[in-house]
């Protein structure tokens, strides 16, 4: 057998231009290709022999004997389920490089890291099509078991005490350890699965889109109860200064310069007060409770002079000028709009250049208008787009700040839960103008 073997590779040489690259008998069916119609026909890849060459080939009893039959390639997603244990071991050994404590015991988590593998392996098993490739390629496409297993795991990790840049690295560590492993136990498999390693840097790169956002949203959870938290255990205090500053100025017996003091103590306790009130509203509607509202019979153009007395005596040195047209009644929440209209004023006083303030309302058929117009400095046309997005101060890098950046994020807030519309426009020649609408009932 081994003299007709070398017989056949000697005639083959010398009939085929191409170097004998590889030749082996993988399955029991015909080796060549029945679509060729060429001279030469590929045999295997790597191998291009001519047809006489190939007739000798399947005339040959050692063709299904030339190479010693090669052992079994291990798939990627078979080496994690059988390796699971082994790539856990690995990966906690990378991970205690992160630097943060775990709380949550540690077979907890292993189970979970277990778990994400599993959900790996089942997506490289799992058939795909073309459009599920390309929607994937899109980040569309309905969440499955990965996804799922990394929004979860993120709560692990932040309970755990980790932090974003900690998360991602613990993905990046997997990856690594799962291919190393591989690579080392079945060189062979490595080298012929380009598809599966691409399927699983797939995996992990969704389950790491998904852990990005879960992340912020649980950050923002827990930022958003701790404001709430803050805001309502300031206010016993609060309101204890303020009671007591009441009390005070009207005690007899002090002089002027200590008058000055309780009414700067009360001042500044009630600018104190209003601030806990905004977190409240922010921490409110941040947590998916809508802005409560008590609707009642109001006139806008009547609360728009209040407002505006309340802030020339808060600002002495700004005119505020307020212009009223047509009926400007409807129902309500009169408290609110005050917020509403006082917040409007003070983000002009406070960032307009100038030292006048236009406040105009104008009531139609079915809605009133409100608008709050001031001269100076535009607003820079990238941050148009966030001027009502809570905790943005300022109208640019050179204002200094003096509140928490949530008065006009309350502003949005008051007008939605009224089911009215607010838009800012703001240009050099024309200065900058909010505009809000609200219908009358």
């Amino acid at each position: 057998m081994q003299d007709s073997c070398e017989a056949f590779f000697q005639q083959l040489r010398r009939l085929s231009p191409h170097p004998l690259l590889s030749l082996r008998k993988k399955t029991g069916e015909s080796p060549h290709d029945k679509r060729d119609r060429n001279a030469h026909q590929r045999i295997e890849p790597g191998m291009i022999v001519t047809a006489s060459a190939r007739t000798i080939y399947l005339e040959m009893p050692c063709r299904y004997a030339m190479l010693p039959e090669t052992r079994r390639v291990v798939r990627l997603s078979e080496f994690i389920r059988t390796d699971s244990e082994r790539i856990v071991r690995e990966w906690e050994e990378l991970t205690k490089t992160l630097g943060a404590e775990a709380d949550l015991p540690r077979w907890f988590l292993r189970v979970h890291v277990a778990a994400i593998l599993q959900s790996i392996a089942e997506d490289i098993e799992r058939p795909e099509l073309p459009f599920e490739q390309q929607a994937k390629g899109k980040g569309e496409g309905t969440p499955g078991p990965i996804e799922h297993v990394a929004a979860a795991h993120v709560d692990l990790r932040i309970e755990s005490g980790f932090d974003l840049v900690q998360i991602m690295s613990e993905y990046r560590a997997l990856r690594a350890c799962v291919l190393r492993l591989w690579r080392e136990t079945d060189p062979d498999g490595f080298v012929h699965g380009a598809e599966e390693i691409i399927r699983f840097g797939d995996a992990v790169d969704r389950a790491v889109a998904e852990t990005v956002p879960a992340y912020e949203q649980r950050d923002a959870r827990y930022r958003d109860r701790f404001l709430a938290m803050l805001g309502h255990d300031l206010r016993n205090p609060l309101n204890s200064i303020l009671l007591s500053a009441s009390s005070l100025a009207g005690a007899e017996g002090l002089n002027e310069k200590q008058l000055g003091t309780v009414s700067r103590i009360g001042s500044s306790a009630r600018r104190l007060n209003q601030m806990v009130n905004d977190i409240l509203d922010f921490a409110r509607g941040r947590l998916g409770s809508p802005m409560p509202i008590t609707r009642v019979r109001a006139n806008l153009g009547t609360l728009a002079r209040e407002v505006a007395d309340e802030v020339r005596s808060a600002n002495p040195e700004f005119l505020v000028d307020v212009d009223t047209h047509g009926d400007s009644d409807g129902d309500w929440d009169g408290e609110r709009l005050k917020q509403l209209l006082s917040n409007l004023l003070t983000n002009a006083i406070q960032h307009g250049g100038a030292k006048k303030v236009g406040l105009s309302v104008k009531g139609e058929e079915n809605l009133v208008f409100l608008e709050v117009h001031n001269e100076g400095p535009p607003i820079r046309k990238e941050l148009l787009g966030t001027m009502f997005d809570p905790l943005v101060q300022g109208r640019g890098s050179t204002q200094n700040p003096t509140g928490l950046g949530l008065g006009l994020f309350i502003v949005k807030e008051i007008v939605s839960a009224h089911n009215g519309t607010v838009s800012v426009a703001s240009s050099e020649d024309a200065g900058t103008t909010f505009s809000v609408s609200l219908p009358r009932h």
